[in-house]
């Protein structure tokens, strides 16, 4: 089932100084503001969005001080995307042309391995990027998979328009790349684990991701495909 693209929700009310407008979706309405600025619809419609993406505005902002220019140039470039439980957002093989912030829900970043398993990289939850970074830097088919494990919603930026607004604003440089630092750094850890015994993984795990193992939606068995163990072992362990 492919995802499903979410409109932004009509703009019902807006609060701009001391003043309250209602708009009424199709007609066209104005209203004036404090300073007697006369406001139409569009205007309305294009704050609603920034609020809609204060939270990845915040997000980057904590990478890299986020400049407002920055701000306008991603309003209108992010777009909303649905996926239901267990459907990919990234299929092997397809390329990564994009990344998206989370805003709610929950996804796995898994590869397959031999005997139709499959191994997981990283859990990622709301407030959270996720991106197959190799591919999305090379234009490669990705070697990964992303799916929901809940119901999801992201905003996704091509890759296109990132690199247009970063022609435009170099600074957003800094936040691409520390994105791709902080996916770097979950790839390393994971391949560092796998290093260690199953024992020395398992007795690992509550220093690491000590949310996984209270999340409800995070199964057992995944992970034990986390951890790269028996699915038993991870059984007995809990216990």
């Amino acid at each position: 089932m492919p995802p499903r693209i979410l409109r932004e929700p009509p703009f019902t009310e807006v609060v701009i100084n001391v003043f309250s407008y209602r708009l009424n979706p199709p007609i066209r309405q104005v209203g004036f503001c404090g300073t007697g600025i006369l406001l139409t619809r569009p205007f309305f419609h294009h704050m609603k969005i920034r609020l809609l993406m204060d939270e990845f505005f915040q997000y980057l902002a904590t990478l890299h001080p986020l400049s407002d220019e920055i701000r306008a140039a991603l309003v209108g470039r992010c777009h909303r995307f649905s996926f239901r439980k267990n459907v990919p957002l990234l299929r092997t093989g397809e390329p990564c042309d994009w990344m998206a912030f989370i805003e709610n829900g929950l996804v796995k970043c898994c590869y397959d391995i031999s005997g139709g398993q499959e191994r997981i990289i990283c859990f990622l939850r709301a407030g959270e990027i996720t991106c197959a970074t190799s591919s999305f830097h090379a234009l490669a088919p990705s070697r990964l998979s992303i799916v929901a494990l809940d119901e999801t919603v992201i905003r996704k930026i091509s890759r296109v328009e990132a690199e247009a607004i970063a022609e435009k604003y170099p600074v957003f440089h800094t936040h691409l790349r520390k994105i791709t630092e902080l996916q770097s750094s979950q790839l390393e850890q994971h391949y560092l684990l796998q290093a260690e015994s199953a024992k020395a993984r398992l007795a690992q795990l509550p220093t690491l991701c000590g949310w996984m193992l209270k999340d409800k939606r995070i199964k057992q068995y995944m992970i034990a495909d986390y951890l790269g163990v028996d699915r038993a072992t991870v059984s007995r362990w809990k216990r």
